[in-house]
C-alpha cells in the first residue's frame, strides 16, 4: 500500500471523493496543475508573446516523445490533436472515400466517432454497414469477417467500449482488415493508457485517443497515430501554420512542403498551458509511477470490483472478466443507471451512468485503492 499512498497524494481529487469516473476525465495530478498555473501567471505578467512559440514546440515536442513510447511507435507517427473526435475525422475526410464505397464499423462506438463517419454517408455517398461486438472475441471477429465486402474500405472499432468495458479484439480485427486490403481505425478513448498496447506491432492504420480520461491530462489535447506506411494515402485536409515544415517554405501561389511524418496533420498553435500540464501527466506516469504498475494496477482493480459485484443481490455485470480493462459496468435490478449514480454522488462517489443501456459505469484507475472498491460496494448493497 505504501506505493499506492504515495500516488494517491498527488492527486487532491480522490482524497476528497471516492472517484472512479476516470473513463470520462482522470484526476489531474498536482505537478501536471502547478505547471499548467505557472503558464498562466507567466503570460499573465510578461504577455503571451516572449518565448510562446519556442516553447509551445518544445512541449508538444516533449509530449510526443512521450506518447511514442507508451504505445511503442515512432514518434513520426504521433499527430497531436484536441481530441479523439478531431483525430477520427483527420482520418475519415483524409481519405479518399467515393461514392459506394463501405465503411463498417461496431455496434458499440461512441456518438464522437460516429459523427464522422455518419457524414461520409450524408456528404460523400458512402454506404455504412455494422458488425455485431459478442462478449466472445470469437464471435466478433466472426461476425466482423461476416460483415466484409469486396466494397469496404475502412473498418472503425473501438478499443474498449465506453458502454460495456468491453476490450475489442483489435489486433485481429486488424490483421483480418489487412488481408482484405481494408484500413482500419481504432478509437482510443477508452484503451490508451487503461492498459498495455504494442501498437507498433499490430496492423492498425490509424489510432485515436485523448489526453483527459487514462492519461489524466487536462481538456482538449489527444493525439493521432498514423502508420507510417499509410501516411501517404491520408490527404491533408484540416491545414495550418502548423501543418508546414518547420523551415516554412510556401509561396503566395498556394505552393507548401508539409512538416515530415504525421505532424503534418497539425493545423493549430494553441493551448501551451494545457499540453504543459498533459506533459508533465505523462512524466509522473511513466518515471514517478511507471507504466507497468499503472496497467497492473488498473487491471487488479477492475477485477477485484467484478468480484464484489458477482457478491451484490440484484447486480448483472455486463463487463467480461477475460476481455476488460478499466471500466467496469454493470445494472442493478429495478434501479434506474441514473438514481444509482446521482445517490452515489451524495456520498461522494464519482460513477457515470450510460443512459440508453441503463448502465451504470465504474472506472479503476491506477491512484485508486481497495478502499474505493468496497466504499462502492457497500454504498450498493445498503443502498439498492
Amino acid at each position: 500500500m505504501a506505493l499506492v499512498d504515495n500516488v494517491r497524494r498527488h492527486f487532491p481529487a480522490v482524497r476528497t471523493s471516492t472517484y472512479l469516473n476516470t473513463a470520462t476525465f482522470g484526476a489531474i495530478p498536482d505537478v501536471a496543475a502547478e505547471r499548467m498555473k505557472e503558464r498562466v501567471d507567466d503570460w499573465t505578467q510578461r504577455g503571451r508573446l516572449h518565448g510562446y512559440w519556442q516553447e509551445l514546440a518544445e512541449v508538444q515536442a516533449g509530449v510526443v516523445e512521450q506518447l511514442a513510447a507508451l504505445l511503442h511507435v515512432p514518434e513520426t507517427s504521433i499527430a497531436l490533436t484536441d481530441s479523439t473526435t478531431h483525430g477520427i475525422n483527420i482520418v475519415l475526410w483524409g481519405l479518399d472515400l467515393q461514392p459506394g464505397d463501405e465503411v463498417l464499423y461496431s455496434t458499440t462506438e461512441h456518438a464522437g466517432g460516429m459523427m464522422p463517419v455518419f457524414a461520409q454517408r450524408l456528404r460523400r455517398g458512402v454506404t455504412l454497414r455494422q458488425f455485431e461486438v459478442s462478449r466472445s472475441a470469437d464471435d466478433t471477429l466472426a461476425a466482423f469477417r461476416a460483415a466484409l465486402t469486396p466494397r469496404t474500405r475502412l473498418v472503425v472499432c473501438s478499443h474498449v467500449s465506453y458502454e460495456t468495458g468491453q476490450r475489442l479484439p483489435i489486433e485481429r480485427i486488424a490483421l483480418t482488415a489487412h488481408q482484405q486490403g481494408v484500413l482500419c481505425l481504432v478509437d482510443g478513448a477508452q484503451g490508451a493508457g487503461a492498459e498495455y498496447l504494442d501498437l507498433g506491432s499490430t496492423k492498425i492504420d490509424f489510432y485515436a485517443f485523448p489526453g483527459q480520461k487514462w492519461l489524466c491530462g487536462p481538456d482538449g489535447v489527444g493525439a493521432l497515430f498514423v502508420r507510417p506506411g499509410v501516411q501517404a494515402r491520408l490527404h491533408l485536409t484540416y491545414v495550418g501554420g502548423a501543418s508546414l515544415h518547420p523551415a516554412q517554405p510556401h509561396s503566395l501561389e498556394g505552393y507548401f512542403l508539409p512538416k515530415p511524418g504525421a505532424r503534418r496533420f497539425e493545423h493549430g498553435f494553441t493551448g501551451l498551458p494545457s499540453w504543459a500540464g498533459w506533459l508533465e501527466s505523462l512524466r509522473f506516469a511513466r518515471v514517478q509511477v511507471g507504466w507497468d504498475y499503472v496497467y497492473t494496477r488498473i487491471h487488479g482493480l477492475s477485477g477485484a470490483l467484478l468480484d464484489h459485484l458477482l457478491d451484490v443481490s440484484g447486480v448483472e455485470v455486463l463487463t467480461p472478466r477475460e476481455s476488460r480493462a478499466g471500466i467496469v459496468s454493470f445494472r442493478v435490478r429495478d434501479v434506474p443507471a441514473s438514481r444509482i449514480v446521482s445517490e452515489a454522488a451524495e456520498r461522494g462517489i464519482w460513477l457515470r451512468n450510460v443512459e440508453h443501456l441503463n448502465v451504470v459505469r465504474a472506472s479503476t484507475a491506477y491512484y485508486n485503492s481497495e478502499d474505493d472498491v468496497e466504499r462502492l460496494v457497500t454504498f450498493l448493497q445498503k443502498g439498492t
